[in-house]
């Protein structure tokens, strides 16, 4: 019953052109890697890993790979 009625109103917003789910936005400008650069340009340049990277720094290997691939632009 609920779901019906969500879908309904869902449709009805669609028909009317208004864009559904979360707006889109610009990435922060901040992470807890920036000001790191050089701290992990030494490390990189030591040839530590970027798991070891991460947990050097207390953040995921993601975000440290990311923030390299990023930089690499």
């Amino acid at each position: 019953m609920i779901s019906q009625r969500t879908k309904e109103a869902l449709g009805w917003k669609r028909s009317e052109g208004k864009r559904l789910g979360q707006p889109k936005g610009s990435r922060s400008k901040t992470t807890k890697l920036t000001g790191k650069e050089a701290i992990i340009a030494e490390l990189r340049s030591k040839k530590i890993s970027i798991s070891a990277i991460a947990r050097i720094l207390g953040v995921h290997r993601r975000m440290v790979a990311a923030y390299i691939q990023q930089d690499k632009r």
